[in-house]
């Protein structure tokens, strides 16, 4: 005789962050699969001038209120991680951001927007929707970063990281955000289960980053989104939210 398992009424919320160039659609399909969990870009705030610290704080003030599992992808990795060291959630998953460094193109625009005049530079020329999102679509942008570059087609990468430089205000908070992360935070000082969810093919952050933290990190677990690159939770998004459902099962959190 079988029996049914009742829901856990106490399993944290899921909550999914992206960060740039990604919108939230970035995990759409992930949160299909799962079921559950709420959308959010790292940008998000009324207040366009904030850097992975400030928006860590005001992530840690909300995970603060009920439990809950920060799924962290990208550039949002280091915003996900000052949020946990200043109030830890149930369990943090981070998925091919910067662990120790950034990858080449972003610490280009960091340094690029570190002064005022670069900062303008870029937002009333680079970041232009047109001139940012052809860039994205080409063969020099995000189709390096997936498996199959037909993934990445116009319309796609217009869905998914059209959002973020769509008015003045949006340009000038990624402009701010790729100005802050001239540093990263110490993610050797996590104190919650730690999830590290690679793509195990990405050419920005390959599985070294993870396995570095996973060795640093006590209770901290690596595991393969295998041949995954960059943008594995748009491309793979079965295999993504697979992997996070068996281990949130593991550790009681489903």
């Amino acid at each position: 005789m079988s029996s049914i398992r009742p829901p856990n009424r106490n399993a944290p919320s899921l909550l999914f962050l992206a960060g740039p160039p990604f919108s939230p659609a970035l995990f759409q399909g992930v949160v299909n699969r799962l079921g559950a969990g709420e959308l959010r870009s790292v940008l998000d705030s009324g207040a366009p001038e904030l850097g992975w610290r400030e928006r860590g704080e005001l992530l840690a003030r909300e995970i603060g209120e009920l439990p809950t599992v920060v799924i962290a992808h990208g550039l949002a990795v280091p915003a996900a991680i000052a949020a946990a060291l200043r109030r830890p959630p149930a369990a943090l998953v981070l998925s091919n951001g910067p662990i120790r460094r950034l990858d080449a193109v972003t610490a280009a625009f960091a340094r690029l927007v570190s002064s005022r005049p670069g900062a303008a530079v870029f937002e009333h020329g680079a970041l232009r929707p047109r001139a940012w999102l052809g860039w994205l679509a080409s063969s020099a942008g995000l189709r390096r970063a997936v498996v199959n570059p037909y993934v990445m087609d116009r319309d796609t990468v217009a869905a998914l990281c059209g959002p973020l430089v769509a008015s003045p205000a949006d340009r000038r908070a990624l402009t701010s955000y790729l100005r802050s992360l001239r540093d990263l935070p110490d993610a050797t000082s996590l104190r919650c289960p730690v999830l590290l969810l690679w793509g195990d093919g990405d050419p920005l952050y390959p599985p070294e980053e993870a396995s570095f933290l996973e060795a640093a990190l006590p209770g901290a677990e690596h595991l393969a989104v295998p041949g995954g690159q960059h943008v594995h939770p748009e491309e793979r998004p079965w295999e993504t939210a697979d992997r996070v459902d068996r281990w949130l099962r593991d550790h009681g959190l489903r």
